[in-house]
């Protein structure tokens, strides 16, 4: 498995198929349902390649010169549990290791709040409850850790 960002217009378009597939086609949400949720700050795409494939990716924004977000992370099913997840965002830590007191943060899914505690990131605040995602069961966390 490789992990590097996504540089490839081709790159780009097998990142945003992952995250439809995996992350918002199961919920029954717009196909184009990424574009509402972009800001307009830099963004670091990372994608996880097997055999020439992605299998998994990582976006994050940053959204000052001391914090980046977490907007997406997703890994094809075959490939959960096998710590890709876990690479992305340790690819993503190496990124910024070079920038001191950096807050990286995310609004994790209820079904992600585990995954992401394991890599150090803590709660901040109430669950979100977002009507989209409270229909499917799922409800929001916001989580964050110094890098």
């Amino acid at each position: 498995m490789n992990i590097k960002q996504a540089t490839t217009h081709q790159e780009q378009e097998e990142l945003d198929q992952l995250l439809w597939d995996v992350l918002w086609k199961p919920l029954n949400f717009n196909r184009n349902i990424r574009q509402s949720f972009k800001l307009d700050k830099p963004q670091i795409e990372i994608i996880a390649v097997d055999n020439n494939v992605i299998i998994g990716a990582l976006v994050a924004n940053w959204l000052s010169k001391s914090e980046i977000e977490i907007r997406h992370i997703a890994v094809k099913t075959e490939f959960q549990k096998k710590a890709v997840g876990r690479h992305l965002v340790e690819a993503l830590f190496e990124l910024i290791h070079n920038n001191t007191s950096v807050t990286v943060q995310t609004h994790a899914r209820s079904t992600s709040v585990g995954f992401f505690s394991k890599l150090g990131f803590n709660p901040v605040g109430d669950r979100l409850e977002v009507d989209a995602f409270m229909h499917h069961g799922i409800w929001l966390q916001q989580m964050s850790v110094w890098k």
